[in-house]
C-alpha cells in the first residue's frame, strides 16, 4: 500500500475487519517486480525516490501482535478487465500504475480537474479506461472527447501507454457502435456537405456574417438558437469574419496587380 499521508496505516490497523479491493491488473509475480513498480510509481507521481509510506500488509493479526485486523479479505476485481486484456487494441490501458503523470501535463485536466465528469478514474487514463470497464456508451461515451489530443499524456506516461491514440480509437468505436446522437450526425453531415461544395460554403459564410449580429456581444457570439445555445451557456464563440480568408486573399492579389 503506497501513500504520502500515512492515513493508510491508520485505516488498516484500527478496524477489526479489513476488506481490500484491487483490480486484477495490480498483481505482480514477486517482490522483485514490486521493487521496480514502487520506484517507477514514486518517481513518476511526485518525483521522489520512494513514497513516504510504503506498507506491506500481512494480516490477519497474530496473537502476539498489538494491532492490525483480526480478519482480512482481499477482493480482486475483474469487472471487464479480462475482456480488455483480450483486446489487442486497448490492452495497453491495463499497464497503468496510477501515478497521475498524465493528469499533471494534460491541458484539460490540469485546469479543471478530472472528477467533474463523474468517473472514479480521472485524467486522460480515466477517459480511456472508464468506457472500457463500464461498457456503457450512453453514460461514458463522451469521456474520450474531452481531450485536445496534444499527446502530452502519452509522452509523460512512464509505461508508454499511447493514450492519445487510444482516445481516438475509442471515439471511432463509439461512432461505429451507433451511439452518436442524432443531432451530432446531422451536424457532421451538414459540415461534410458545405466543405465539399465551395460555392455553397462561401454563400453560407456571407449569410452567417450578417445573421450573427443579434447574438454578438463585445466581438464574441454569446448566444444563439438550439443546439448552439447549449454551447454558449458556458462559452463564447468567435465572430464569423465579414470576409473569408479566401476573399481577403483574392482582394490582396487584386490590389497587388493594380499597383503593378
Amino acid at each position: 500500500m503506497v501513500t504520502n499521508e500515512g492515513n493508510g496505516r491508520m485505516v488498516s490497523t484500527l478496524p477489526r475487519v479489513q476488506i481490500t479491493l484491487m483490480g486484477m491488473e495490480r498483481i505482480v509475480p514477486s517482490f522483485r517486480e514490486l521493487d521496480v513498480m514502487l520506484n517507477l510509481l514514486a518517481r513518476s507521481a511526485t518525483g521522489q525516490r520512494l513514497s513516504s509510506y510504503t506498507t506491506i500488509l500481512t494480516p490477519p493479526r497474530q496473537s502476539t501482535e498489538s494491532d492490525g485486523p483480526e480478519e482480512f479479505h482481499l477482493v480482486i476485481l475483474d469487472h471487464n478487465r479480462s475482456e480488455i486484456l483480450g483486446d489487442k487494441t486497448f490492452r495497453p490501458a491495463l499497464n497503468c500504475i496510477r501515478c497521475g503523470a498524465c493528469f499533471n501535463v494534460c491541458p484539460v485536466y490540469r485546469q479543471i480537474g478530472g472528477h467533474a465528469y463523474g468517473s472514479v478514474y480521472s485524467g486522460p487514463i480515466g477517459s480511456v479506461i472508464t468506457p472500457l470497464l463500464e461498457k456503457n456508451w450512453e453514460k461514458w461515451g463522451h469521456l474520450p472527447f474531452f481531450s485536445s489530443l496534444c499527446g502530452a499524456c502519452s509522452e509523460a506516461c512512464p509505461v508508454h501507454i499511447p493514450l492519445h491514440d487510444l482516445l481516438v480509437k475509442l471515439r471511432a468505436r463509439k461512432t461505429l457502435s451507433g451511439h452518436t446522437p442524432q443531432i451530432e450526425q446531422q451536424i457532421f453531415k451538414a459540415y461534410r456537405y458545405f466543405f465539399t461544395h465551395e460555392k455553397t460554403l462561401r454563400r453560407a459564410l456571407r449569410l452567417g456574417s450578417r445573421l450573427q449580429f443579434p447574438f454578438v456581444r463585445n466581438g464574441r457570439i454569446t448566444g444563439g438558437p438550439p443546439p448552439l445555445s447549449n454551447w454558449t451557456k458556458s462559452r463564447t464563440l468567435p465572430m464569423v469574419a465579414p470576409k473569408s480568408f479566401m476573399q481577403v486573399w483574392a482582394d490582396s492579389k487584386h490590389n497587388r496587380k493594380s499597383t503593378d
